[in-house]
């Protein structure tokens, strides 16, 4: 009987584990469409980078320190216009939380080469915070912020790791 009992506990453990780390659809199609824009930036495709982006424009804080700010909807031309040079960036350890109905909210490294006429980037590795909206069907890019990342990529554990 305890046998039995201690293989119900642990199967209602592994059970409760996948459960807490089950993506709902809303959160699956949110990374899915974080890692299509990203693909578009790679590729240059501002038509897909523009309907991936909010009617409403977005609220942006960039890795460049600047300010926050919105940035109305813009066209692939003016896009095009905005973002000259190459990216080659990749979407690292996406994580998705749906907030509300119609929001979720998406967390991520982006690392890669961003080339411009102002320089290279080889280096290019930063962590992403989107907030993804529901419009017209269709998840769209609302809000983001980027944060750069300067430890050189490790992590030292601290004793605030481990407490609640």
């Amino acid at each position: 009987m305890r046998s039995a009992m201690k293989v119900v506990f642990a199967a209602s453990l592994i059970l409760f584990s996948v459960a807490a780390f089950a993506q709902s659809a809303a959160e699956k199609e949110a990374v899915s469409v974080i890692e299509k824009y990203w693909q578009a930036r790679h590729d240059r495709d501002f038509a897909t980078q523009v309907s991936l982006m909010s009617d409403k424009g977005t609220l942006d804080a960039n890795s460049d320190g600047t300010f926050f700010r919105t940035s109305p909807k813009v066209s692939a031309e003016e896009l095009e216009a905005q973002i000259p040079g190459s990216n080659s960036t990749s979407v690292y350890y996406p994580e998705a939380t749906e907030l509300a109905a119609g929001v979720v909210l998406v967390r991520y490294y982006l690392e890669g080469v961003i080339e411009s006429p102002a320089g290279t980037v080889p280096n290019y590795r930063t962590r992403v915070t989107t907030t993804l909206v529901r419009e017209s069907g269709s998840w769209k890019v609302r809000a983001w912020h980027f944060s750069p990342l300067h430890d050189g990529g490790h992590h030292l554990t601290t004793k605030t790791d481990f407490e609640d």
